[in-house]
C-alpha cells in the first residue's frame, strides 16, 4: 500500500514507504459476547475452573480488561495464531501502573492460554468471589463489548521514539522553510496511531516510555472512546508493550504497561 506524500517529500517515497507496519484494528460491536472464549473488552473473561485468578501480593483480585482469541483475528506476523491473550488490571487511582516502575506488573497482569476450552462446562461461570469493582476502572464494570478485527496499514510518526532515528533532525533540516508542513504531515502520520489496536506503532498524549537501547513492540492499545465508555484520565490512552523475543516464545511475564493523558 502506498502512502500519498506532500509533494516535498515524494523524493524520499522509498524511506517513508519503508515504515509501513501493519496493525490489527479493533472494532467494539454493540452487542456482547455469546461465548466466555470471545474476543471482547471487558464483562466476565475466559477463565478455567482449576486456575487462580489473577491477583496481586495482597491477594486482591484484578480487574479484565479485554481478551483476544486469536482464532478470530486475522493473522498479524509476530503475533500468535491459536490461544487466547487477557489483560488485568487493579481498579485503584493509578489503574493498576507504577508511575516509576511501568514494568512492575504488581498490579496488572498479562495471561495467554495456549489451548483454550472450548466447553463452558470447564470454565468459570460464577464469579461471585470477585469484588464490585463500581470505581477507579476505565471501563464501567458492568459493560462487555464484542469484538470485530480489520487488518490495516499504518507509518512511522512522532511521539514514537523510533521517529527521531529515522527522521533525524539532519534530514528534518534540510527542508528549510518547510519543514514545519512537513512535521505536520508526520504528525497527522502519528495521529492515525491512535485507537484501540494489537501490534503497528503505538499513539500517546505525552511521550513514548521506552528505551531506545531495549526495544520493545506495541501488543495491545485500548483508547479512550465514548462508545464504549472507556476514559484513561482526562481523554488518555493504554499501551502494552513487549519484547519482540518474548512475543516469539509467548512469554508475557515482562510486558511493559503504560497510560497517560493530557
Amino acid at each position: 500500500m502506498l502512502l500519498q506524500l506532500p509533494k516535498i517529500l515524494e523524493p524520499f517515497q522509498e524511506k517513508v514507504q519503508a515504515t509501513q507496519q501493519s496493525t490489527i484494528r479493533i472494532h467494539p460491536k454493540t452487542t456482547p459476547p455469546v461465548h466466555l472464549w470471545q474476543s471482547k473488552i471487558g464483562g466476565k473473561p475466559y477463565w478455567p475452573k482449576d486456575s487462580a485468578y489473577p491477583q496481586n501480593s495482597l491477594g486482591k483480585p484484578l480487574f479484565f480488561l479485554a481478551q483476544f482469541n486469536f482464532a478470530e483475528i486475522p493473522a498479524l506476523e509476530g503475533f500468535p495464531q491459536k490461544g487466547i491473550l487477557q489483560f488485568f488490571i487493579l481498579n485503584d487511582d493509578t489503574y493498576g501502573l507504577n508511575f516509576d516502575a511501568p514494568s512492575d506488573n504488581e498490579n496488572y497482569r498479562v495471561v495467554y492460554h495456549p489451548e483454550p476450552l472450548l466447553s463452558a462446562e470447564n470454565l468459570e461461570n460464577d464469579f461471585a468471589f470477585l469484588p464490585d469493582f463500581h470505581e477507579d476502572t476505565p471501563i464501567p464494570p458492568e459493560a462487555t463489548f464484542a469484538l470485530d478485527f480489520s487488518l490495516e496499514a499504518e507509518w512511522l510518526g512522532p511521539p514514537d521514539y523510533q521517529f527521531e532515528a529515522v527522521y533525524p533532525e539532519a534530514f528534518l533540516d534540510q527542508f528549510g522553510d518547510e519543514k514545519d508542513e512537513l512535521m505536520d504531515f508526520f504528525y497527522e502520520l502519528g495521529s492515525k496511531s491512535s485507537g484501540h489496536k494489537l501490534g503497528g506503532y503505538a499513539f500517546f498524549t505525552q511521550y513514548d516510555p521506552r528505551n531506545a537501547a531495549k526495544p520493545m513492540q506495541l501488543l495491545f492499545q485500548l483508547d479512550s472512546d465514548s462508545d464504549i465508555e472507556s476514559m484513561w484520565g482526562d481523554m488518555g490512552i493504554a499501551n502494552f508493550f513487549i519484547y519482540p523475543e518474548d512475543l516469539k516464545n509467548l512469554r508475557f511475564d515482562r510486558v511493559l504497561y503504560n497510560w497517560d493523558c493530557s
